[in-house]
């Protein structure tokens, strides 16, 4: 019997490379190049201003690739920003308010109504400045995301992309530059 499974095993090993030959010519296991091969394209919708590889180059990981045109990027940065800071201050009056009112409660000066009210506008104002906060987070992050880096090391295998090409995210997404990793 262990004379039978040796010859089961020796056959099947021996078939195991002529598998592999015919699901690769099947499609069924893909070539390394081809897999190695990526597409890369921003992660945010606007127009691209230069692309900053050619094909063959060696790129690094890190390595700028591609970016958009920063402008309205940079303004939605700063007003966001701005908004932000006007919102922080707004916050700190509101809270120096609650406490005057709350002192002029203590005195008997002001009914707990205008307590509520100065509290109401505190907690507002709290809600405007964390929504000013993630806006400008969200500013930050697509700023960043305007200038395409290389995730990997690499050579760039063609460039499809060019300057004047409108990305829109809400659409499908083209193709900027395509990189054979290491």
């Amino acid at each position: 019997m262990d004379c039978k499974m040796n010859i089961g095993t020796s056959l099947s090993l021996r078939l195991i490379p002529a598998v592999l030959v015919v699901m690769l010519i099947m499609g069924l296991i893909s070539n390394q190049a081809q897999a190695a091969e990526r597409k890369l394209t921003f992660a945010v919708s606007g127009v691209v201003a230069s692309v900053k590889v050619k094909s063959g180059e060696q790129v690094k990981a890190g390595s700028v690739l591609a970016v958009l045109d920063l402008i309205p990027f940079n303004a939605a940065k700063r007003a966001a920003d701005v908004a932000s800071t006007s919102a922080k201050l707004i916050l700190d009056l509101s809270k120096v308010r609650v406490k005057q009112v709350r002192e002029l409660f203590d005195a008997l000066s002001t009914s707990q109504e205008e307590v509520e009210k100065a509290q109401i506008a505190h907690a507002n104002a709290l809600s405007i400045y964390q929504s000013a906060k993630y806006n400008a987070q969200i500013a930050t992050w697509n700023l960043q995301r305007a200038t395409l880096k290389s995730p990997f090391n690499g050579t760039v295998s063609a460039t499809p992309g060019y300057p004047g090409m409108v990305i829109n995210t809400n659409a499908e997404t083209p193709t900027i530059v395509i990189i054979n990793a290491q």
